[in-house]
């Protein structure tokens, strides 16, 4: 499967699913019964947040989070026609990079404040899949994430917000072999 993530991070003061990423991988998928089967994928999937320099910003502010994860979805699908399946289950995401700058220069390292990137990221995803021809669809996921990513700084908190999350929203063809 392959194909492209949009993603947001919420609590950083940015709206909106602007970071384009690539999404790739490899599938499992046991059918059990007429209508239902499990799937499990390991998969690079590309996350973050990003806002470039506009002429309409009274300030020029630029700002950009790339988060990289081996991402383990386990999903159970259910067939509602005969070329369309839903989808929904819980997914787990190793962080093993991560790179954040904003208009003065990199952001984050070994050396500053600011918190880090937790290393686990906990989601739930649900989607669906059209498949169009026998062998290949194209899957359509949201995943967003249970828990933090990442504390906010100074770990305050306020009530159940607990610090930034991460959503994504990808598209991507998959193949059965």
């Amino acid at each position: 499967m392959a194909g492209i993530n949009t993603s947001q991070i919420t609590g950083d003061d940015l709206a909106g699913y602007d970071k384009l990423s690539p999404a790739a991988g490899l599938l499992l998928r046991l059918p059990f019964g007429e209508k239902w089967s499990v799937q499990m994928e390991i998969a690079y999937l590309g996350k973050g947040s990003r806002k470039n320099i506009s002429p309409r910003d009274s300030v020029p502010t630029f700002y950009l989070l790339r988060l990289h994860y081996i991402e383990v979805p386990f999903m159970v699908q259910y067939k509602i026609r005969p070329k369309i399946e839903l989808e929904t289950g819980p997914s787990v995401g190793v962080l093993f990079k991560w790179y954040e700058e904003d208009t003065f220069g990199e952001l984050g390292g070994p050396y500053s404040s600011r918190e880090h990137f937790k290393p686990l990221d906990i989601s739930w995803g649900f989607g669906g899949t059209w498949w169009f021809k026998e062998k290949w669809g194209l899957n359509v996921r949201s995943l967003s994430t249970m828990f933090p990513v990442r504390n906010h700084d100074q770990k305050s908190s306020y009530r159940l917000n607990r610090g930034q999350y991460s959503s994504s929203i990808m598209a991507r063809l998959s193949y059965l072999f």
